[in-house]
């Protein structure tokens, strides 16, 4: 049986069929029932196939501009206009399905033609290219032909014939996100979440000031899931149920959100133009076109979505950006890179195939990317290295490959600078006893395939063999130091390498370490680096190194070590125990240590879930005025000195100060509550049956001492 409702036709159950069976349940709609769920809402996947009108009309160019011919030389002109199409656009003429060319009363060309191609997964769409190629294309030299999108049509026709001023909108001033820079202190910025045990989770940024951190923002509930830093410090990401939000400003003000349901990541491009947010896919739907939405920051307009059909989440580094930002990159699930440019949001390089990983340099336009063996090992594994210039006119450049044999697996570890690249190469071992026409597997090595990039014209490759396993390695931001830690019979080791250019890398120091660790983390200025466990232990260690002499500075013991960062100028690292640690959720805090290991101060943070630096965009000063400034540091220094005394001074004395004022407050509040404790003495004894009980614990004198032993065990032994 069936209901009409808005015109639609609803399953509804039968009365009868109540009434025949009196004991089961009726089902049927009231007689004023309306149904709100839209198809779109009740079957979102198969009503994205539904056709609509202007279904392929996407594939139609109208091309204007061409000669007015009779009919014998009509055909001539068809010829030529494919052969140039293909040409300039570079396609298949046989993708040419359809092709009208409108004649008048006396068979003469009108001089436009309508063609139709083939629907294709091509990116650009074919149609896409011909209108770019054949617009403003000078067929001869009275003839400039243009050419338009069918569906193009009626918007030209809807232009109305008197222009209408433009709408001003009200100004809104973002006030200056830079402001913390600009400080005379310039004190540091951190951002925590705590409190999420207690019920009441709260988000507060602070100022790393002397002696006690100054209070920035503090609000509840101010991002539902975590927070992150925006590359250059200017914004914070917070995370809602119905998308992203990005804040900055003195008052850290919401400058922008983006409406992206379920959003669960996010990841900013370096100069902080664009943002992807990324959410889980929903189980019931087989692809999720809006799994991940790429949005322009300035305007928050939707700039581009990627679909998701996988079971597992989007990992964050799904898209990789390069450092100018004119062009990212991902991998699909075939293991295909597509490079895309930031004008247009269109593919430039389409699947280079078989990539397993790939990486961008963090300071220039090359890309990197290695690509397996074949499984009868008769292609050996590469590693490619690209030049993508920042001319997108411009076709990539392979500068340098080098083949590889036997690879299980490869990483990726660049210089800050981009100096020099680190390929951590794991291989296979094999064998081949005596007699045997085969190689046999016995395990793995590894070795490293250090790349110098300092020309782009000479790129030398150089390879380190390292017997031990690797267990971390990272390069010194702005030098040419690389620290590799491994493992040989339960001791690690820290090897330090250095190299320059016309110098090969070689081992200059390796270190044993008193505790195992399993992290590298350098100073954001070089020279200092700490080696320290990582999370999940009860007790974690941290070695601090200066590598300019390579003399351990301090061994640290830090109870339920979760992470460890160095704040932007490389003055203080930050070990932080949260509660994320092994269900750890009373001990939570952080402790502040110099880059020498000095113990600074302890910070206990109830319920600490998340601790992160705000990061400091590059220096604009000239390279002159730095090494000006380095020069003279010692004239300085005396002057930051004295300022530091007197700020800690007067520090001390306001914190002396509050804490009297705090003392007087709680004096005051406990003589209150006594107050009200002894008005209600009588209340409570006539509860009591006229016992005062609250005398009782007041003269311990009167109190007598009782002793009584109780058998706690009886063992008997048999003689």
């Amino acid at each position: 049986m069936t209901t009409l409702v808005d015109g639609r036709k609803r399953p509804t159950a039968s009365r009868s069929d109540s009434a025949s069976y009196p004991h089961m349940p009726d089902f049927a709609d009231p007689a004023d029932y309306f149904d709100s769920i839209t198809d779109e809402e009740l079957l979102p996947d198969i009503q994205k196939l539904r056709p609509n009108e202007t279904m392929g009309m996407e594939s139609i160019i109208i091309l204007d501009g061409l000669p007015m011919v009779p009919p014998e030389r009509l055909e001539k002109l068809r010829n030529r206009l494919k052969k140039i199409m293909g040409q300039q656009a570079q396609f298949d003429v046989s993708e040419i399905i359809n092709e009208i060319h409108p004649i008048d009363e006396n068979n003469v060309s009108k001089g436009f033609a309508f063609y139709e191609f083939a629907d294709s997964d091509a990116e650009p769409p074919i149609a896409a290219r011909i209108k770019k190629a054949m617009n403003g294309y000078k067929f001869d030299k009275q003839h400039t032909l243009s050419a338009d999108f069918f569906m193009d049509f009626d918007k030209y026709i809807s232009v109305p014939d008197e222009a209408e001023e433009p709408m001003v909108q009200d100004f809104k001033d973002p006030e200056n996100l830079r402001y913390w820079l600009e400080s005379e202190d310039c004190y540091d910025h951190y951002a925590v979440i705590w409190g999420g045990d207690t019920g009441t989770e709260k988000m507060t940024a602070y100022a790393n000031s002397p002696v006690e951190p100054a209070l920035l923002q503090e609000r509840e509930h101010w991002t539902d899931r975590y927070a992150m830093w925006s590359p250059l410090g200017t914004y914070l990401a917070t995370f809602h149920q119905k998308g992203v939000a990005l804040w900055g400003g003195p008052r850290f003000a919401q400058i922008t959100r983006f409406s992206h349901e379920g959003a669960v990541n996010a990841s900013l491009s370096p100069n902080e133009r664009y943002v992807l947010t990324m959410r889980n896919k929903p189980e019931y739907l087989p692809v999720d076109d809006q799994c991940m939405i790429l949005w322009d920051v300035v305007t928050s307009a939707k700039k581009k979505r990627f679909a998701w059909s996988e079971k597992d989440s989007p990992h964050p580094n799904f898209l990789k950006w390069s450092p100018d930002e004119n062009y990212f990159a991902t991998m699909t699930k075939n293991e295909c890179i597509n490079i895309y440019n930031t004008k247009t949001f269109s593919r430039v390089v389409r699947d280079i195939p078989g990539v397993a990983d790939f990486s961008w340099s963090p300071a220039h336009n090359y890309l990197a990317y290695w690509v397996r063996e074949s499984d009868n090992q008769d292609v050996p594994a590469r590693v490619i290295l690209l030049y993508i210039p920042p001319d997108k006119d411009k076709p990539m450049e392979e500068i340098r490959s080098k083949q590889l044999f036997s690879v299980k697996d490869c990483e990726f570890y660049w210089q800050k600078n981009g100096d020099y690249m680190a390929v951590k190469v794991q291989r296979y071992k094999h064998i081949k006893k005596k007699g045997a026409d085969r190689f046999d597997y016995i395990g793995v090595f590894h070795n490293l395939e250090i790349f110098t990039l300092v020309k782009r014209q000479e790129v030398p490759v150089e390879s380190i063999e390292i017997r031990d396993p690797i267990v971390d390695l990272s390069w010194e931001p702005n030098g040419n130091k690389l620290v590799v830690l491994t493992v040989a019979d339960s001791v690690t080791s820290a090897n330090f390498y250095s190299g320059r250019q016309g110098v090969t890398f070689e081992l200059f120091k390796k270190l044993a370490l008193r505790h195992k660790v399993e992290k590298i983390s350098w100073s954001p200025v070089g020279q200092f680096v700490v080696l320290h466990t990582a999370s999940g232990g009860s007790v974690g260690y941290l070695s601090f190194v200066d590598t300019a002499d390579l003399s351990v500075l301090a061994d640290v013991e830090h109870f339920l070590l979760s992470d460890v960062q160095w704040d932007p100028t490389g003055r203080y690292l930050t070990a932080v125990t949260s509660s994320s640690n092994a269900g750890n959720r009373k001990d939570n805090g952080f402790t502040l240590y110099s880059f020498q290991g000095r113990y600074i101060r302890s910070e206990k943070v109830d319920g600490l879930s998340m601790f992160s630096w705000r990061p400091r965009p590059v220096s604009i000063l000239p390279a002159e005025k730095l090494k000006d400034i380095k020069k003279n540091l010692k004239k300085y220094a005396s002057q930051f000195e004295t300022k530091d005394r007197l700020l800690a001074s007067k520090a001390s004395k306001e914190v002396s100060e509050r804490r009297k004022r705090q003392m007087t407050e709680f004096t005051d509040f406990l003589t209150t509550k006594q107050h009200y404790f002894e008005q209600g003495r009588h209340k409570r004894v006539s509860l009591r049956r006229g016992k005062d009980t609250d005398a009782l614990d007041a003269h311990p004198d009167q109190l007598v001492e009782e002793q009584l032993e109780v058998i706690v065990n009886m063992t008997f032994t048999n003689i």
